[in-house]
């Protein structure tokens, strides 16, 4: 399973549990917004793993934590782990929001990640290896 699809499984499986919890989840992913999910009244960033998520890193972006700084009980943060298994049966998701969430995000060290566009006509004129 490729990035994109653990990605889109993590999303389907919050979306589902938000349904059954009661409330009307969109996946809010190409609107701009800081988080993936808008389940009233939350606000849901979800990270996705395809194995456990015990003691990994949780990359957030700078805009995701002035949200979560913001909005303290609304923003959530849904960690999907355990994608990979054979049959489903291991997924997890641990929910963390409020203070927790904001003891986590004062802990961290920011780091500044630079994301080039690599463009069709630098793409087709790089030294391709065979």
């Amino acid at each position: 399973m490729g990035n994109k699809e653990t990605e889109q499984a993590a999303i389907t499986h919050v979306l589902a549990l938000e349904r059954a919890a009661g409330r009307e989840p969109r996946d809010v992913r190409a609107s701009g917004l800081p988080y993936d999910v808008d389940s009233a009244p939350r606000m849901i960033e979800v990270k996705a793993f395809s194995r456990s998520a015990r003691s990994e890193p949780l990359p957030l972006e700078h805009r995701q934590v002035v949200a979560a700084q913001a909005n303290p009980e609304r923003f959530h943060l849904y960690v999907v782990d355990n994608l990979a298994g054979p049959d489903g049966a291991e997924i997890g998701v641990r929910v963390l929001h409020g203070e927790i969430l904001l003891a986590m995000i004062k802990r961290s060290q920011p780091q500044m990640t630079y994301w080039p566009t690599f463009r069709a006509a630098e793409y087709d004129e790089a030294e391709r290896l065979h």
